[in-house]
Order: structure tokens, then C-alpha cells, then sequence
């Protein structure tokens, strides 16, 4: 089953005294990713949060937002540290008379320092006090969000399934084309020497012998063979468990390669349009499958 990387979730884990929310969002990226976002207090766990994502991802850019927020009655009040705002005041007078710069130092200059308050009568804790709650609230999040990865994951599916028909379809066109292009090029041969000899016949083993030469060089045989095979296994990664975004990538890559080759070889007007056909629908399938984990 295919998983998109495109998600959002979110979850929450409410104790006796706080309560923990978690949104989290990804989206497509060639590695893992994850960048967090948690209140100054829970810092500590920034790491824990990645290492928890990395072992249920394998691929996405992940945004992480924690919030936390104190829950029922309590007598905190908010404290203001006034020695240290009256430090970060002189502080900073100081620095404009030694710079010689110019301006005000106002008020909302000192509230945006978070550390001049905090809250009375509530007692300092640790991170790590808060892990399981802010786990949860994580968990939760990443299952929701892993949830739409699987919706999203089984619409690129049916896309890519449809698209892989439409490349079954033009590359059968161009080898089925193919043995034409050589019958063509042999009676334009033979008219155009016909012309030169002034209606005098033509050597047979001559023309057979350039026609020959022409069909070994606009062979195509090899290149349809090779990218039936990546077909055929691109279709089994779309079936199985497990991240193949990348491998499928690659297989595109070399879909296209040998799609170049063919027109390279391509001696013909309609078969050279049908390999650009070719050619975008492999494009398309390649911008769907950046999106697939």
C-alpha cells in the first residue's frame, strides 16, 4: 500500500494539571526531516520528539508544534522580575552610549524578554517530568496525520495505475510501428534509387543490404523489452508494504532513459510524436511519485 507524505494531525493528553496539544504536518521531501516547535520550558525534548518520528517515518518534512497550557484551579499569579529588568534596561543604555546609536528602549522591547516573569507558587519542574504526557499528545497526532498519508496514499495509487495503462498503451504503438518504419524506409530507398538510375532497376542485394542496415540501427527491441521490465516492477512496489518512493524514482529515471534512446532511433514522424506522448506521461508519473513515502 502507498503513503503519501502530505498530512496533518493532531492530538492532545490533559493531566491533573496541564494540558498537552500537538498538531503535526508533512509534507514531501526526499529525506526525513522534522522541525519542532515546543514552549522554552520542554526544549529538552526536542530530540525525543525526532527520534519518535523517525521511527514511525521514513520519509517527509514534519513540522512540530507543542503546546502546553496549565489546566484547573490554582493560586499562581504572574511574577515580574524587576532586578533583572532594570539589568536589561541599563544593559542596553549602556550599548546605545558606547555604539553611539540612535533610538528608545521601550516597553515592548522588555516584555518580549520571556524570562523577566514567571508564575508564583508553582513549582519548578523538568522536562523529562512531562515526556509521557507530551507523548501521548504526539502519538496521537501521528496517527491522525498517518491516517491521511494512507488516504492519500491510495488516490496517488489509482493515479499512477491509470498512468502506467497509458504507457503500456503508446509503447505498444511504437513497437508496433516499428517493422513499418523499416518497410517504409526500404520503398522510399528503392523509388529514390530508381530516380538516380534514370528508371534503371535496382541491385535487390544492395537495397536489402542498406535496409538492413537501417533496421539494425533503428532497432528498438532491447529498449521496449527493458522498460516492460521496469514496469512490471513498478506495478509490484505499487502492491507491496513499506516506503518505495525512491526506488520507484529511480525506476522512472531509467524509463525515461530508454525512452530517449527510442527516439534517438526514431526514423519516423508518428513514432517520434509518440515518444514525446511517452515521454510526458513518464514526466507526470515522476511528479506524482515525489509525493509517494
Amino acid at each position: 500500500m502507498l503513503n503519501s507524505m502530505t498530512g496533518f494531525g493532531q492530538g492532545e493528553c490533559v493531566t491533573s494539571s496541564r494540558r498537552y496539544a500537538c498538531e503535526l504536518q508533512s509534507v514531501n521531501h526526499r529525506y526525513l526531516e522534522t522541525r519542532a516547535r515546543l514552549p522554552k520550558r520542554l526544549g529538552a525534548l526536542e530530540l525525543q520528539v525526532q527520534k519518535i518520528l523517525q521511527g514511525r517515518f521514513a520519509r517527509g518534512r514534519f513540522d512540530v508544534t507543542v503546546l502546553e497550557e496549565l489546566t484547573g484551579e490554582r493560586s499562581c499569579k504572574l511574577h515580574l522580575n524587576r532586578p533583572l529588568a532594570h539589568a536589561y534596561l541599563d544593559a542596553v543604555k549602556t550599548l546605545q552610549s558606547e555604539l553611539g546609536l540612535a533610538g528608545e528602549v521601550t516597553l515592548e522591547l522588555l516584555l518580549s524578554q520571556s524570562d523577566l516573569f514567571g508564575l508564583e507558587g508553582e513549582e519548578p519542574r523538568a522536562a523529562d517530568a512531562d515526556w509521557s504526557a507530551v507523548k501521548i499528545a504526539l502519538e496521537g497526532a501521528m496517527n491522525a496525520l498517518a491516517e491521511m498519508r494512507r488516504e492519500e496514499g491510495g488516490a496517488l495509487k489509482a493515479d499512477l495505475l491509470g498512468r502506467l495503462e497509458q504507457v503500456d498503451e503508446t509503447l505498444a504503438t511504437i513497437a508496433a510501428r516499428a517493422p513499418e518504419v523499416v518497410q517504409s524506409y526500404k520503398s522510399r530507398l528503392e523509388l529514390r534509387l530508381q530516380r538516380l538510375l534514370d528508371g534503371k532497376s535496382v541491385d535487390p542485394g544492395r537495397l536489402e543490404q542498406e535496409v538492413a542496415i537501417l533496421a539494425e540501427r533503428s532497432d528498438i527491441a532491447e529498449e521496449t523489452t527493458r522498460v516492460t521490465s521496469h514496469l512490471g516492477q513498478f506495478r509490484d512496489l505499487i502492491q507491496q508494504k513499506g516506503p518505495h518512493g525512491r526506488r520507484m524514482e529511480f525506476l522512472l529515471q531509467e524509463m525515461q532513459r530508454e525512452a530517449n534512446t527510442i527516439g534517438a532511433k526514431a526514423n519516423d514522424a508518428k513514432t517520434s510524436h509518440d515518444v514525446i506522448t511517452l515521454k510526458s506521461i513518464l514526466e507526470q508519473l515522476r511528479e506524482q511519485v515525489q509525493n509517494v513515502e
